[in-house]
């Protein structure tokens, strides 16, 4: 009797240890959220991650148990659609207050670094309302006549300045070297500091920028810290916005690109994504010498293994530069788009495709002013199905045309196509004038060249 009670008894520590071990957990009371739906969510680079989802009982208690392999940033969801940001880096976390807006009532137990976090960020909230309160009293006290005789009142804000300026410093210097809040703070920080920069504090940009290229982008905890995406694209709006001619924004934006390419070439997967996030940025903006740099650099240099639609993108920038002659294309008329001797805009596009679908609404617009500056739209589309193409495009007043192969089509594998709608504006000689990015963009070139 007494071996089965010890067999059992180990049996019951086995299955114990063994399940205490496939999650970690919150557990909290927030009096304020009772009865409401909670939800913990996560990142995975810039993707959401959703790691738990409950509901608070009537008191405000709940638990969430999410994976025990996440290690990282989480957001704490509330019903009444507010959040609060909390490291996940304690296996289980206890947390006590009434809403998570009033930080001033939270209180954290087993967690260590979140509340260094939170009491940190009470005291850079303060530290940072000073700081900006000086930083405009400074220039008075130097530039103006009635206050510049206060020097020694100058001095000590000057002062005051950096001792705020240091408290970072010396808060990150007591953490651990390897603790996940001494690599966190200082990317939030940068995140949150760069659109002021550009906006109010523009002394700050050389140094913004470097820290930008000094950063280590394959860290793994980028992975989990919410930060990948907004800092690299709060990094380019802020060369965008520097205020320098355009110019030396490109020449600065192809030194960040070069960097950031640089520092992935060893990682092909985040290579791809931040490369397909960085040409969408850039063309979306209108920023084509930024696109061309990116796409000849990747392309020129073989870095890594770079995904097929990728390489179809960036081709536009090699094969089908603008100032090249775009590919002819014969079609099933045997009639070839060299012996149209007019501007045109070729359109690809399909049945399928709500953005084409939107667009179509304003070529059709576009279309008459068009035809009066010389202008004709060649409608290609990948579509597969006859009945589909015939009745989307039945109506359409341009020349349009399918060999219904979808993507396998030749004229859209000649022209690199990875996505519809896309557009090229070529001259009655198929000479590549510019890569539209709309139909607004478009219509902006047509109207001002032509």
């Amino acid at each position: 009797m007494k071996m089965m009670k010890k067999q059992m008894m180990l049996l019951l520590m086995v299955v114990t240890t063994s399940g205490s071990v496939q999650s970690q957990s919150i557990s909290a009371t927030l009096t304020a959220h009772a009865g409401q739906q909670i939800r913990l969510t996560g990142f995975n680079y810039d993707e959401r991650l959703e790691l738990a989802t409950t509901v608070a009982d009537s008191t405000g208690n709940f638990v969430l148990e999410y994976p025990k392999d996440y290690k990282g940033m989480g957001v704490l969801n509330t019903q009444d659609n507010n959040s609060l940001v909390l490291m996940l880096t304690e296996p289980s976390i206890q947390l006590k207050g009434t809403h998570i807006t009033e930080s001033d009532s939270l209180v954290y137990r087993n967690s260590n670094n979140n509340t260094l976090f939170l009491n940190y960020a009470k005291a850079r909230g303060i530290r940072e309302a000073a700081w900006v309160a000086l930083k405009y009293l400074q220039p008075l006290y130097q530039d103006q006549k009635e206050l510049q005789n206060q020097t020694q009142l100058a001095n000590r804000i000057t002062t005051e300045i950096a001792r705020l300026e240091q408290k970072d410093t010396d808060f990150l210097k007591q953490l651990d070297a390897d603790s996940y809040l001494r690599w966190f703070i200082p990317m939030r920080t940068l995140v949150n500091e760069m659109p002021k920069t550009y906006n109010k504090y523009t002394e700050r940009i050389p140094q913004n920028i470097q820290q930008f290229r000094s950063i280590d982008f394959k860290h793994p905890n980028f992975k989990t810290s919410g930060l990948f995406k907004e800092l690299i694209e709060g990094h380019y709006f802020l060369l965008e916005n520097m205020g320098q001619s355009i110019d030396s924004i490109n020449v600065q934006m192809n030194l960040s690109s070069k960097y950031l390419i640089d520092n992935l070439q060893e990682n092909d997967s985040l290579l791809n994504t931040v490369s397909n996030n960085l040409f969408n940025y850039f063309e979306k903006r209108s920023l084509f010498k930024a696109s061309e740099y990116v796409s000849l650099y990747l392309l020129n240099n073989s870095y890594g293994v770079l995904d097929a639609n990728l390489v179809l993108k960036l081709e536009r920038y090699r094969k089908l530069k603008v100032g090249a002659t775009a590919p002819d294309i014969t079609f099933e008329n045997k009639q070839k788009l060299s012996d149209l001797k007019t501007n045109k805009l070729v359109v690809f596009g399909a049945s399928w495709c709500p953005s084409c679908k939107t667009d179509a609404l304003e070529l059709l617009k576009h279309y008459a002013a068009w035809k009066t500056k010389n202008v004709e739209i060649i409608y290609i589309s990948i579509d597969t199905d006859k009945a589909a193409f015939e009745t989307a495009y039945k109506n359409a007043p341009w020349q349009t045309f399918c060999d219904f192969k979808g993507w396998d089509t030749e004229a859209a594998k000649a022209y690199c196509i990875s996505g519809t709608p896309t557009y090229f504006l070529l001259d009655e000689n198929n000479k590549i004038l510019v890569h539209p990015n709309s139909v607004g963009h478009a219509n902006a070139w047509i109207d001002t060249k032509f």
